[in-house]
């Protein structure tokens, strides 16, 4: 490689640069949650300045705010999506749906098999609804405070049951994104699920392993109630009821039966509305809880830190990070840095096994500057797919490719809008979950060396 081509790579690759100084600099100035603010302060100055240094060249305007748009509407309907899971649980909270739901996790999951078991579990949620962020939104909230409750690490116990989410989503026929991967590259879904298998269950076995054996060696031998005794009885004062469990049944039974999302949820808050409504409630409260999130005043200060939160202010930050994300993903597809880096991942290709990196590496380059799933699915299928033709790849291979770099890493990226909502929903940084998401990292190096192994063998 000439020396010009490398000054050429480290331009293109000069406002992924700038962000990571920016994200490194204000983490290390500024003591806040880097989600109410020095996230979006980085991506919008790191597209700035990219933007800077592009003036005066050849890229348009147009091309510019097409590219803008393009990223908005893409990521719109995670936007409203988004927005509704911040309602929902700020209507199930003030109808008591989310205390019943903690009050069942206390009963049937046993402490020495807590963080397999809500693997396992939001693994089949998600199997069922097709939807991670449905099951993150919901179950995932409710067991979070079930292992506040038991003692266990919040950001481990996010770490689980973010891997339950994306094992169980990735395997769904009901899935947004296994759809998606599966029609662009013509691949039926059935194949393409079980091909997906081969790296997904081993993954994912290898993970609930690794959460058994942190369970056994850090089972917390008192619970922040001081027994698991004292828990059971704080169990009992959230009043369970059957019929509080009705709005969940709605949410995930609309989902299941391939429901749009953003139907069942408002399903599920009208419900949850009602319920709180026949329970006493005033409208204004109930108003309240959907705008300003719920506020529990139990006299306990560990119930009332489970049972509040929600409403749509709560997911206001993430909102504008997603809006901060579009703006640095436009500027980078807009000005010409994309389709540089792009072009530059295809220089090296020699064989299919470099094709399925190069389809990785972009899928995974596009989750970390665009923020959204979809384009890192849909961008790389449409880039490599004559490479994908000339090197006859199957297409089951291209798709499990997008699936284990676009889907797989999409919750590991702090502004990415996966990695926001799940640290909006269940109230933890990424960056403080993703240690600890062992099925997501586990499989991207699972994947890497399959391929890489594969590639060694056949030379």
């Amino acid at each position: 490689m000439s020396g010009s081509e490398k000054r050429n790579i480290i331009f293109s690759l000069s406002p992924l640069l700038y962000l990571f100084v920016f994200v490194i600099t204000f983490r290390l100035c500024f003591d806040i949650d880097p989600l109410h603010g020095p996230h979006q302060t980085s991506l919008f100055l790191a597209g700035l300045l990219a933007l800077i240094q592009r003036n005066g060249k050849i890229h348009s305007k147009s091309a510019l705010i097409l590219a803008l748009k393009r990223n908005f509407f893409s990521v719109y309907p995670a936007m409203l999506i988004l927005c509704l899971v911040g309602m929902l649980i700020g209507a199930w909270a003030n109808a008591g749906v989310l205390g019943s739901m903690i009050d069942l996790g206390i009963r049937m999951l046993s402490p020495d098999f807590f963080l397999p078991g809500i693997a396992i579990l939001c693994g089949i949620s998600a199997v069922v609804s097709g939807s991670s962020w449905t099951t993150a939104g919901t179950l995932g909230l409710a067991l979070m405070g079930v292992g506040n409750l038991l003692g266990f690490p919040p950001e481990v116990t996010a770490g689980a049951i973010v891997s339950g989410c994306y094992f169980g989503d990735k395997l769904s026929p009901l899935s947004d994104t296994t759809i998606l991967a599966s029609s662009l590259t013509e691949v039926p879904l059935p194949t393409h699920i079980r091909y997906m298998v081969k790296t997904t269950l081993p993954s994912f076995l290898v993970s609930l392993l690794l959460y058994s054996v942190w369970n056994f060696f850090h089972l917390p031998s008192e619970t922040p109630l001081n027994t698991l005794s004292d828990s059971l009885f704080l169990s009992s004062s959230l009043h369970f009821e059957y019929w509080n469990l009705l709005p969940v049944v709605l949410v995930f039974g609309f989902s299941m039966f391939g429901v749009r999302a953003y139907i069942s949820l408002g399903i599920g808050i009208l419900s949850s509305c009602f319920f709180s409504f026949q329970r006493g409630a005033q409208p204004i409260d109930i108003v309240s809880s959907l705008v300003f999130g719920f506020h529990s005043s139990s006299g306990d200060p560990n119930l009332d830190v489970l049972l509040s939160g929600g409403g749509f202010l709560a997911i206001f930050p993430t909102e504008c990070l997603i809006l901060t994300a579009v703006w640095f993903g436009g500027i980078l597809e807009g000005m010409g840095y994309l389709s540089e880096l792009l072009i530059s991942l295809k220089q090296w290709i020699h064989e299919k096994w470099d094709v399925l990196l190069a389809t990785m590496g972009s899928s995974f380059l596009l989750n970390l500057t665009t923020a959204d799933q979809y384009l890192s699915l849909v961008v790389p299928a449409r880039a490599f797919r004559n490479l994908a033709h000339e090197y006859e790849i199957e297409g089951k291979e291209v798709s499990r490719a997008l699936e284990d770099s676009g889907t797989i890493s999409s919750p590991l990226i702090p502004w990415n809008s996966c990695g926001a909502f799940m640290a909006t929903s269940l109230k933890i940084s990424t960056i403080a979950y993703l240690p600890y998401v062992w099925f997501n990292l586990i499989h991207i190096f699972f994947a890497i060396a399959l391929i890489l192994f594969r590639r060694t063998k056949k030379n």
